[in-house]
């Protein structure tokens, strides 16, 4: 979980402060969802470890900007959605399966909020 919040505020970071001047908001998008394949896998390990849904979604409150923060509360949301499995083979396919694809789904939604 802290690395979900560490990620999230790593893109953050360095999306106001990799240049002086504040960038445009899409490719601030585009830096955030260069991380969210990683923060996805990490939501799912989460989940796959048996941490609670409530906790998860208090540490997405600390992330700074509130699209931010919501696009990652609704990615907890989806995870906890997906059963636990006690099987480590079944652990990773649903770790990958839930990864794969996020980057684009995260730009697509960016676009939509143009």
């Amino acid at each position: 979980m802290k690395k979900i919040l560490l990620l999230a505020m790593s893109a953050m970071v360095l999306v106001g402060c990799s240049k002086p001047k504040q960038l445009p908001p899409q490719e601030a998008w585009q830096k955030f969802c260069s991380v969210i394949p990683s923060a996805a896998a990490n939501i799912m390990t989460d989940r796959q470890q048996g941490v609670k849904e409530a906790d998860a979604l208090e540490h997405a409150k600390k992330v700074p900007d509130r699209h931010a923060q919501q696009y990652l509360e609704s990615l907890i949301k989806e995870a906890y959605k997906l059963p636990l499995y006690s099987d480590s083979d079944q652990r990773q396919k649903a770790l990958d399966a839930f990864s794969q694809g996020r980057e684009q789904e995260c730009l697509k939604q960016a676009a939509q909020k143009k």
